[in-house]
């Protein structure tokens, strides 16, 4: 009975204990997409790997369900997978990323019966690609790219303003597209702002924003201001130089304290070796000299015997 009630304690122990580590990543990826959850620091399709993991749902007041595990399969694994990633390691892949996929997940490493790791992952899905923003200045023609990270050619391109979350068309009468590109005429300030690239790549809709901005006056200086390389080169060795002379006087300061203080150290050994290897010399000449002291006086009786005989 004792021995039942104490394997009871233990799985109640081994269930209640909580994860070594816990972790929290945030991920976002375009819609669309795939997308790189986790990536694990062993080799799980080891056999000899006592290693397992899975990945949770948690998002909203759902009940929480498990979209993939490994090496046990599960039927919702659909768009979830291993793959190597560029460096090689062992990732947890998200295919086809959707709308619906933006929550809250949980990542759990299992070693045995231990759950050893959790990381807490929130995904974002993003609806357009931010790309980066375009400078210009005032009067000249500026060309707004859509960016498109593909070999297959987009289709139905289309380009708007932003006002807050809405968008309205470009206005056409100094504007020219071609292709994937925006091309603005006598840049004015009205022309500023957010732009939203909407095309079709293969069988999906994807959008870029880029933003449009004045080129300030401290960026035109010092894309105009140009100091001769020559006189750069000069100044920068004389400061190095400069700078260079007070760290080698430490530096030759620093080694000479270092001597200074080593022979210090080796002299005062020696002389304390030596002073001890004295006075233990004079301390067995004490001790033979009293010892034959002894001798003689225990001797002369019995010579004194000897002549009375």
């Amino acid at each position: 009975m004792a021995h039942l009630y104490f394997q009871v304690c233990l799985l109640v122990f081994v269930v209640k204990v909580p994860p070594k580590c816990r972790g929290e990543e945030i991920v976002s990826a375009l819609l669309d997409e795939d997308v790189v959850l986790s990536c694990l620091n062993f080799n799980i399709t080891d056999p000899r790997s006592c290693y397992r993991i899975r990945l949770v749902n948690n998002t909203g007041d759902r009940k929480p369900s498990v979209l993939f595990e490994y090496p046990k399969k599960s039927q919702d694994a659909k768009r979830v997978n291993l793959e190597a990633n560029r460096k090689g390691q062992t990732c947890v892949f998200l295919k086809t990323l959707q709308r619906s996929d933006q929550g809250t997940y949980h990542f759990e490493i299992w070693k045995g019966w231990d759950k050893i790791n959790v990381t807490l992952i929130s995904l974002k899905v993003k609806d357009c690609r931010n790309l980066k923003p375009e400078v210009a200045k005032p009067g000249q023609n500026v060309n707004l790219n859509c960016s498109v990270d593909a070999e297959t050619t987009p289709s139905n391109v289309r380009w708007a303003r932003m006002k807050g979350s809405d968008s309205v068309p470009v206005n056409l009468t100094r504007v020219e597209m071609k292709g994937i590109s925006l091309t603005i005429k006598s840049l004015s300030a009205s022309d500023t702002g957010w732009y939203r690239c909407d095309y079709i790549l293969g069988q999906s809709r994807r959008c870029s924003e880029i933003y449009l901005r004045f080129q300030d006056h401290q960026e035109a200086v010092s894309t105009t201001t140009m100091i001769p390389r020559s006189a750069f080169t000069e100044t920068r060795q004389a400061s190095l130089y400069s700078s260079s002379e007070p760290h080698k006087m430490e530096g030759s300061e620093t080694s000479i304290l270092v001597v200074v203080l080593t022979l210090t150290s080796i002299f005062t050994l020696a002389a304390l070796t030596g002073v001890l290897i004295y006075k233990r010399r004079k301390t067995q000449r004490k001790s033979e000299d009293t010892k034959d002291r002894i001798n003689s006086l225990y001797a002369l009786p019995e010579e004194n015997v000897e002549g009375l005989t």
